[in-house]
């Protein structure tokens, strides 16, 4: 079974560029596609939430280093929906004429390296510390607990 996030639970979807803060998902068995809400707020809660569903493969526009991380832990297969925007329609047909490539570690680390640094506040930011005296040990401590995110 596959899986991609979806900007809405409507007919024939745009897959959304978000992962884990993405409003729905839409799962596809190869005969029938369901749409679901996230029931979490967290990417990285998805991964075993998609291995009980039986899912094998995601389709992602972007992804945080916290899911990539679970997701590297598991079996799952990622593909690469496509730039631009993108719908549920689309995707199933490239999935099923085999036209999706499948995104290798170092494909992966450059998109949430790209996601990471689209956001407007990064993780460091996100907490207060003096700019210059804590910022090195900061940037070492979030390299140590997410090895695959560049900084």
């Amino acid at each position: 079974m596959i899986t991609f996030p979806v900007k809405t639970d409507k007919e024939n979807a745009a897959v959304s560029p978000l992962f884990g803060k993405a409003k729905f998902f839409a799962f596809y068995d190869g005969k029938n596609l369901t749409v679901e809400k996230n029931p979490y707020e967290k990417g990285s809660q998805l991964v075993n939430w998609f291995l009980q569903k039986g899912v094998d493969t995601i389709i992602i526009k972007e992804m945080g280093s916290k899911p990539f991380n679970k997701i590297v832990q598991s079996n799952i297969k990622v593909l690469s929906s496509g730039e631009g925007r993108v719908t549920t329609n689309e995707v199933i047909e490239k999935f099923n004429n085999n036209e999706l490539n499948e995104l290798s570690v170092d494909e992966l680390k450059d998109i949430i390296k790209e996601h990471e640094s689209k956001k407007d506040h990064s993780s460091c930011s996100s907490h207060n510390h003096d700019h210059d005296h804590h910022s090195g040990m900061c940037h070492k401590k979030m390299r140590s607990q997410n090895p695959y995110v560049f900084l």
